[in-house]
């Protein structure tokens, strides 16, 4: 069998050169960037405060802009009106959010399921969109407490 030098020479190029630099390529490809194509995105840390809320003692689910509006986890207990959520990250300066049962979008403490107070967030045909959170800052750790000791419940961000 005769082995023509071009063909070694070839083959030579590709194992030392050609398949070292396409894995480089690929990896270069591939980045650190978030499912957004952000590259080092800050994300705050959120940690949900219910404080005066007119609900049955229980675990309920946090669900809004945060988390996919996905209302199938229990997040935080309230217990003679008070909770603290497990914490959360944010990418964005400004959420909406509600409270509910997990699994359930009925909201006992609104006024439009039978409750006693309105929602702080914006209006609009969604009325599950209860709460807004604005001026969040990325990197940091943020407490958002909803009061719902007036008709209306008050947001705050701390």
């Amino acid at each position: 069998m005769k082995i023509e030098k071009g063909k070694i020479k070839i083959e030579k190029f590709w194992k030392i050169f050609l398949l070292p630099a396409a894995g480089l390529l690929l990896l270069s490809l591939a980045s650190c960037a978030d499912v957004n194509g952000l590259h080092n995105q800050e994300a705050a840390t959120v940690t949900f405060v219910f404080t005066n809320f007119p609900v049955e003692d229980g675990a309920y689910s946090i669900p809004g802009d945060h988390n996919s509006w996905d209302n199938s986890s229990d997040n935080i207990t309230i217990k003679n009106g008070e909770g603290t959520s497990s914490s959360v990250k944010v990418k964005t300066s400004s959420i909406e959010f509600t409270l509910v049962k997990k699994d359930n979008w009925l909201r006992p403490w609104a006024k439009k399921d039978g409750g006693k107070i309105d929602g702080a967030g914006k209006t609009g045909a969604d009325y599950y969109r209860n709460f807004l959170a604005e001026g969040l800052m990325l990197g940091s750790d943020i407490t958002i407490t909803v009061d719902g000791s007036t008709d209306t419940a008050t947001v705050t961000v701390d």
